[in-house]
């Protein structure tokens, strides 16, 4: 059976007793958060093995660039038509009327322009010399846990997942170069979305240069046509949690949302779940390096989110 929105939010009504429910709470918003707590409750399985790829982006760099204070746009003739913008981007003034220094770039509206979040300069300017490094790279919107990253090409570039102080590090122990880099996940924008910030930068603009593997997290809902990406031995635990949390807001003074979420986490819906969930790979087949090389120092277990930590480089 495919579950959709409507689906949901027909049981979000139901388990109220059949009324509406309050105007005063978005419903999808509630049903939302659900959503998240089905794919946070446990390192399944079924969400991992989500693939993409991810671009490399180079150093651009300019002379005598125009300068436009009204609207804090730089420009310079067709430097930015292999830019593409990521969310905390930092351009270097390096020369010029500007005042030099390091600024945030709020958004690309051309290939020959970029607006920054702050003035470089109280008054128009044509003189400008700049440098933009990227050292971010985007990840999947929907990316909560990193499984695996492989360079793409013949040359075996490399990524190494380690801290955001090794990638400090890194920058500055050398320039660009196009071998190998050290990554950590961090969050930027708003609401926050998940990039990958590397050290050393890139030196030049790659398209597809790696390739990812990693666990989803709950896609956004919007419209009560959508269907549900989940697989039919979850629709129940699904539809208990999204009851759970109508009842846990609407209806806490008979029992608060923790409460019901235990009872659910000990209930034996989720413990089929999870034994469904495990059955789809019993077996990983015969370890590489043997048994002890399972057990990495800095890691407590398989289910390492985004939104905590990265493990260091072994």
């Amino acid at each position: 059976m495919v579950v959709s929105v409507k689906h949901l939010l027909d049981h979000m009504q139901d388990t109220l007793g059949g009324g509406e429910f309050p105007l005063n709470l978005d419903q999808v918003n509630v049903l939302n958060q659900a959503g998240e707590h089905l794919y946070s409750m446990h390192p399944w399985r079924w969400a991992q093995g989500r693939a993409g790829l991810l671009d490399l982006r180079g150093t651009i760099t300019g002379t005598d660039a125009t300068w436009s204070t009204s609207n804090n746009t730089l420009t310079s003739s067709a430097a930015f038509t292999n830019y593409t913008f990521v969310t905390g981007d930092q351009i270097q003034i390096t020369g010029g009327s500007g005042t030099e220094g390091f600024y945030t770039v709020s958004s690309r509206t051309s290939a020959n322009a970029i607006v920054l979040s702050s003035s470089i300069s109280g008054s128009n300017q044509t003189d400008i010399d700049f440098t933009l490094q990227p050292y971010s790279i985007a990840l999947p919107d929907d990316c909560r846990d990193i499984i695996a990253i492989h360079g793409t090409d013949s040359v075996q570039r490399h990524m190494t997942l380690c801290t955001l102080a090794e990638v400090l590090r890194a920058r500055e122990a050398s320039g660009p170069q196009n071998i190998h880099w050290y990554a950590a996940v961090a969050y930027s924008g708003s609401p926050p979305t998940p990039i990958l910030e590397i050290g050393p930068g890139s030196g030049s603009n790659e398209t597809g240069a790696f390739r990812i593997f990693y666990r989803s997290r709950w896609t956004t809902l919007r419209t009560d046509s959508t269907s549900i990406d989940v697989p039919e031995f979850m629709e129940s635990l699904l539809i208990q949690i999204v009851r759970a949390f109508a009842r846990g807001y609407v209806r806490e003074d008979s029992g608060s949302l923790d409460a019901r979420l235990a009872q659910i986490h000990a209930g034996p819906i989720f413990q089929a779940a999870k034994r469904s969930d495990g059955n789809i790979q019993p077996s990983f087949g015969k370890l590489r390096g043997g048994g002890p090389s399972i057990w990495r120092r800095g890691r407590a277990s398989d289910f390492n989110e985004t939104i905590t930590r990265i493990s260091g480089p072994i």
